[in-house]
C-alpha cells in the first residue's frame, strides 16, 4: 500500500493523541461537554478544537465518523461523532460555537 493511499485508522489516531495527552473522554451533556474523567463540564466557549478528522468506512458510508482533539486549559480530551446521515445534531449544533484550530 502506498502512502499517499494510507487512511489511518480512528484507534491509530486515538494512541496517537492519547501519547500527546489527550486522555479525557468527552461526552455532550445539557450542561455541556462533560470530561468523563474529571466529571468537569466545559460550555463551548470554554474549549478549543486543535485538530478534525475524518473516517470513512471502506464497506458502507453508515461508517462514516468524525473525531474532535479538544482541549480547555490543561484538560485534553477526544470526542467522537458519526457524521452525515447519523451525526448527532445536539452535538454538531455545540461544535458548531467552538473555536478550530485545524481542520
Amino acid at each position: 500500500m502506498s502512502e499517499e493511499n494510507y487512511m489511518p485508522t480512528l484507534v491509530k489516531i486515538l494512541e496517537q493523541l492519547k501519547e500527546k495527552g489527550y486522555t479525557a473522554d468527552f461526552i455532550l451533556t445539557a450542561e455541556g461537554l462533560l470530561s468523563k474523567n474529571s466529571n468537569e463540564v466545559f460550555k463551548s466557549f470554554d474549549l478549543v478544537i486543535d485538530k478534525v478528522y475524518r473516517f470513512e468506512g471502506d464497506s458502507s458510508a453508515d461508517d462514516m465518523s468524525v473525531m474532535y482533539a479538544i482541549s480547555s486549559g490543561m484538560t485534553k480530551g477526544v470526542l467522537i461523532d458519526a457524521y452525515g446521515t447519523y451525526e448527532n445534531e445536539e452535538l454538531a449544533e455545540f461544535i458548531k460555537n467552538v473555536k478550530v484550530i485545524e481542520q
